[in-house]
């Protein structure tokens, strides 16, 4: 019962961060145009990335783990991992290959994977009355 509530709790937190990624991407942009004047106080943007990626990876594969072993649905874990996947490549990938935009669409791709497969396991707790998710 227990990892059941982690579950619970993973996901939401997945969920959570991958739209902080889907945020930071759409809005950081005009944030940096609205504020320009501060940005010689700012901290180097890919800090950012590596921060989310680095807490994101871990929660997401944890709790699409544990949605696999409670509801046995791997095409869940692998969108997920796939979500997961277009994060890493948005990171790491040369942005000569695809430029910024290519960057961008990666990562906003892989946060809407990332939460579309947290979301499907809350969706089918709910379907199946499971009580991982109350």
């Amino acid at each position: 019962m227990q990892l059941a509530k982690a579950q619970k709790f993973y996901d939401k937190l997945s969920i959570g961060i991958s739209m902080l990624c889907i945020i930071h991407c759409l809005l950081f942009p005009s944030l940096l145009i609205l504020f320009s004047s501060f940005l010689s106080l700012s901290f180097d943007g890919e800090i950012v990335h590596y921060f989310l990626l680095f807490l994101v990876a871990p929660i997401s594969l944890l709790a699409l783990s544990m949605g696999l072993k409670n509801h046995k649905n791997s095409l869940i874990f692998i969108f997920g991992l796939i979500g997961l996947i277009n994060l890493i490549y948005a990171l790491f990938a040369s942005t000569s290959l695809f430029g910024l935009s290519g960057e961008i669409l990666f990562t906003i791709i892989g946060s809407i994977l990332i939460i579309g497969a947290h979301y499907s396991n809350y969706r089918l707790c709910v379907h199946i009355d499971c009580d991982c998710h109350e």
